[in-house]
């Protein structure tokens, strides 16, 4: 049997109680499983982007100074996208050539952050047949122009 069976040998037939485990594939074992955890550890924190999930209407914000904050919505459909902002302008982007236009998303984006500062929140919507990877392109276009605080929903829920 393997290098863990016990030997015989004693008198009168007892069975010895040592017995010899070959400790090589364990630790080759050990190895390979640290080294796999440490390499996933950091793809999984490069690949990280911090997205949350907002109702607004449990999450209503208190406004100190009573005075409205422009809410700032981008929807995404199969069509192109739509950005709206809560005093009623929006802005059509029809996609160019099957394809997503981000250079003129970002082109907007920049002008709305010149023009409104201190936000830095979006509020991104998308329907249920865009691509994910759709989502996630546009979601750093939104963040190399400064909108960090993005919250994702689908583009029926919520307002």
């Amino acid at each position: 049997m393997g290098g863990a069976a016990p030997t015989i040998s004693g008198k009168g037939g007892k069975k010895a109680l040592d017995a010899a485990i070959n400790l090589v594939p364990f630790i080759d074992l050990l190895a390979c499983c640290i080294s796999f955890l440490i390499v996933t550890a950091t793809w999984a924190q490069l690949a990280r982007m911090n997205v949350t999930q907002k109702n607004e209407a449990l999450n209503a914000p208190v406004n100190p100074d009573d005075t409205p904050k422009v809410k700032l919505i981008l929807f995404i459909d199969k069509g192109g996208y739509t950005f709206t902002k809560s005093t009623g302008e929006s802005t059509q982007i029809p996609m160019k050539q099957n394809e997503y236009d981000y250079s003129k998303l970002a082109d907007i984006l920049k002008e709305t952050k010149v023009a409104l500062p201190d936000r830095s929140d979006l509020s991104l919507k998308a329907s249920d047949g865009v691509l994910y990877e759709k989502i996630i392109r546009t979601m750093d276009v939104a963040v190399s122009n400064q909108f960090a605080d993005i919250a994702l929903s689908d583009k029926g829920g919520g307002t």
